[in-house]
This record gives structure tokens, sequence and C-alpha cells, in this order.
């Protein structure tokens, strides 16, 4: 028996066909209906595509586990419930969200692209200030120089000391 496949909103807005035992969430419903992807939509429901909210403790564990690789911020909170989804039925998740793939390899989901290339290695993400290069948890301004602190990829064999 195949695994069910949760469904990122990237598969209706690209029109995708999914067979199955095919899942998403409400989150992606609320998305979709702000961009007009409703044919795609109609079409899986049809098909028996179900929507259902993902549990609490999945939605923690993969709020956690996001904020562990630095990801967090660049996911919207329909990322992660279908994140959450995926790891609470042990399902593929379909997505072409780099920062998605990155956190479900973390989480050991499997991960099926659409149009990109799946992610090729798993980051770890940092706030580094752009001027003098020291490392924040969460500032956005250098409190030091005054610079940018941006998201930066750890790279391997990096320390990661901590303001």
């Amino acid at each position: 028996m195949s695994r069910p496949y949760v469904l990122d909103s990237s598969v209706f807005i690209y029109g995708v066909k999914v067979s199955g035992d095919v899942y998403t969430v409400p989150k992606v419903i609320q998305e979709l209906r702000s961009v007009g992807a409703d044919v795609t939509l109609q079409a899986l429901l049809n098909e028996g595509l179900k929507i259902e909210s993902p549990l609490e403790k999945d939605v923690n564990a993969v709020m956690e586990k996001a904020k562990s690789t630095g990801d967090y911020p660049r996911l919207s909170p329909a990322d992660i419930d279908v994140l959450a989804k995926a790891l609470q039925i042990g399902g593929t998740l379909v997505t072409d969200d780099y920062s998605v793939q990155n956190v479900a390899a973390r989480l050991g989901i499997e991960t099926k692209a659409i149009r990109q290339e799946r992610i090729k290695r798993v980051l770890t993400w940092r706030h580094r200030c752009v001027g003098c290069g020291r490392i924040y948890k969460t500032e956005t301004t250098c409190p030091v120089c005054g610079s940018e602190v941006r998201l930066k990829p750890i790279k391997k064999g990096a320390h990661d000391s901590q303001e």
C-alpha cells in the first residue's frame, strides 16, 4: 500500500493531478481561495481529497524543529500545518517550497517536488550581522554596529556561538 500524500498549496496553483489517498489542511484551502485556484481543488475534492487539521502536538513538533533549523520565519501557517499533517499520518509531502522540504527532511518526512528540483542538502540557518559578523538568536538589527542581521545558512564545520 502506498503512503498517503499531503498537498501544499503549490499543487493546486500549478493544477497538478495527484491520485491516491490525498490530504490537505484548511489553511491551504484559505490560501487557495485568495489566489483563485478553485478548479484543481474541486477536481481533487471530487476524487476524495480529505481536508483535515493536524493534531496540536504535531504542530508544536514542527514549530520546534523549524525554529531549530532557522526556517521558522520563512514558513506560513499553512506550511506548518501541512508539515504537521504529514508528520501525523506518515504521509509524503508534495511541495516545491525549499523551507518546507528542509524542515520535512529533519522530521523524517518524505517529500515529492512538483516543478522544482528537491533540495540537495539540508540546511540550518542562523541570524548573522552583515556588518560585523556577530551571531544572534532573533535580532533584525545588530545592537553593536547597527547593520542588518540576515538569515544565513551555517556552513559545514562552522561554529554556532550565540550572543
